[in-house]
């Protein structure tokens, strides 16, 4: 039980409390936690407490919470720590800056020796293609092409994709992640780009290009091309 006395904050108890039934399987990986009410009868803690008790368990990647329906395990291990390395959704929340992202293309492909180069992918015989284009407090900040597996081509019957990306995969769809690879060119703008982006012919953009691979592939199962301005951080509002 919690103990009001002691200087850790009941959030953090509670946290613990939680995150120790988990660990013991006594809630097991897919089960439905108590409710926010249940919680707070057993515990003698308001709703705020129990909250932020969760709010941390969903971020450190051990519960998510299915919209209308209550809060699951998600895993017994954390997926420490990629969520803010790899979601651009993650650190404008964090800047307090609202995002919006505007899917522009589509569809399922069958990929070509340049996309099987370029994804490092040499044995994908399909992959959902998504072209997206992202907006910071009604600022266009970034183009995003992303290229998903055969595993995961048809996330987009299942999924809202105009998300964060980051979010569902760790959260919605559970994947463990093995290893990120990212490479970040600094380069003229195409006149295109320019356009979009609308940026002055001085500034440059940086061309990123990010290779994930989960836990049980040898291959990248998502490649992901941003392009961004340079001077983001800059921006109005940022």
């Amino acid at each position: 039980m919690l103990n009001k006395r002691s200087h850790v904050p009941l959030y953090i108890q509670l946290r613990d409390e939680i995150l120790d039934k988990i660990r013991e399987e006594i809630w097991p990986t897919d089960s439905q936690i108590p409710t926010e009410k249940a919680l707070m009868a057993e515990y003698g803690v308001g709703r705020a407490t129990v909250r932020e008790a969760i709010s941390i368990l969903e971020n450190e990647g051990y519960l998510i919470k299915r919209h209308g329906i209550g809060t699951f395990v998600a895993r017994s291990q954390p997926s420490f720590g990629f969520e803010p390395l790899i979601s651009l959704t993650y650190s404008l929340k964090a800047k307090g800056i609202h995002s919006d992202n505007v899917i522009k293309e589509k569809k399922i492909i069958t990929p070509d020796a340049g996309i099987l180069k370029m994804t490092r992918s040499p044995g994908m015989e399909k992959c959902l293609y998504l072209q997206r284009y992202r907006y910071a407090n009604g600022t266009p900040i970034a183009i995003e092409d992303s290229y998903f597996s055969d595993k995961f081509a048809d996330i987009d019957t299942r999924h809202d994709l105009t998300g964060s990306l980051a979010r569902l995969l760790l959260r919605d769809l559970n994947v463990t992640i093995k290893k990120v690879e990212q490479v970040i060119v600094p380069r003229v703008p195409s006149p295109r780009e320019q356009d979009i982006l609308q940026i002055e012919d001085d500034v440059l953009v940086l061309d990123m290009e990010r290779w994930i691979y989960s836990e049980d592939q040898a291959e990248p199962f998502y490649y992901l091309n941003f392009i961004i301005p340079s001077n983001i951080y800059s921006l109005s509002g940022f």
